[in-house]
């Protein structure tokens, strides 16, 4: 089985950054809470879980989970959009070494997904197509916002031409800390999913989509919202979206079905669902590790899908995970 949404904190990382992180502009930061990151200035992540960085743990709960290879993504509190672009890119670097480094102790378990600079198009662009081609990483996993711009923004195209040029698996994540101040805990059960939500939908509305048809993007915690309000999308459209300036030549029904997403739902009946609406070939497993909000158990979760047949299940547990993570030839 493949899964494609853990985290992971490289090796090394934290102590290089106690080190040389204040001429970045990143700060560790050690509370009664635990070791967080302050980057810019800004609120600081929030603690760091040991298992994030616990390789041996990790090996052993993906063991437990009947894991086969496991796609390690950064922890999306470490992600350092705040940086200025410069500073941002030394980050990156150092970051993807670090990370490309820690899966390669255990080559046949791990493959990693890079961290990029997303506050630049040009230097986004550049520190991915190093990552893949230089680095051996599968792709790179991007938040749902940068401070002050969106996914869909012009100054990213640079970005999504080397991410559709590499056909590189690209993770979308929601933005840790974003209106986490909502009661309840739901800046996470709530806000996260919308998040995605946003910025499938900026993908689509925006043109993106159709201007980069062999982009590989997998949005977590199965989609969000957006595969159940497709629907809505495409009434919306429809009704309202040329005189609210969408640019998309392609229905958001059929648009839905470019994305691929993971089995993180904790729902058999609403995982069903997603199947329903985009097809067996476009989900993925995921257990979110280490996280509390995450799937421990993802054979049993496919296991008490209503109706899954044989091929069905192939392809959630392997055959999309291996497809998704075979880059382009680079010798093409």
């Amino acid at each position: 089985m493949f899964d494609v949404h853990a985290h992971a904190i490289p090796d090394g990382l934290i102590h290089t950054l106690r080190r040389d992180g204040p001429s970045l502009g990143v700060e560790i930061v050690d509370t009664d809470r635990g070791t967080q990151v302050r980057v810019a200035d800004g609120p600081p992540s929030a603690p760091l879980d040991p298992l994030l960085s616990d390789l041996p743990a990790r090996l052993a709960a993906m063991d437990r989970g009947g894991v086969d290879v496991q796609v390690v993504s950064p922890f999306i509190g470490l992600t350092a959009y705040s940086l200025p672009a410069e500073a941002g890119a030394r980050y990156s670097r150092l970051f993807n070494e670090l990370m490309a480094s820690t899966a390669a102790q255990a080559p046949d378990r791990l493959r990693a997904l890079a961290t990029v600079p997303l506050q630049s198009g040009d230097l986004a662009a550049r520190e991915l197509t190093y990552a893949v081609e230089h680095l051996g990483m599968a792709g790179v996993e991007i938040g749902t916002s940068r401070p002050g711009g969106q996914v869909d923004d012009p100054d990213l195209e640079p970005f999504w031409a080397a991410a559709n040029h590499l056909r590189c698996l690209v993770l979308i994540h929601p933005m840790s800390g974003t209106s986490h101040h909502e009661p309840y805990f739901l800046g996470n059960l709530v806000a996260n999913p919308a998040q995605t939500t946003l910025a499938a939908a900026r993908l689509m509305f925006g043109g993106v989509l159709d201007r980069f048809p062999d982009l590989r993007i997998c949005l977590v915690h199965g989609g969000g919202f957006l595969p159940y309000q497709a629907g809505r999308l495409e009434h919306g459209f429809a009704t309202y979206g040329q005189r609210w300036g969408a640019r998309l030549d392609t229905s958001p029904a059929e648009l839905i079905r470019r994305f691929s997403y993971d089995t993180v739902l904790h729902s058999p009946t609403a995982l069903r669902a997603l199947l329903d609406q985009v097809g067996a070939d476009r989900v993925l497993v995921g257990t979110d590790y280490p996280f509390a909000m995450g799937d421990d158990d993802p054979a049993g979760t496919l296991a008490a899908v209503p109706a899954l047949t044989s091929a069905q299940h192939d392809l959630i547990r392997r055959d999309n995970a291996r497809r998704l993570l075979t880059p382009r030839d680079l010798d093409e």
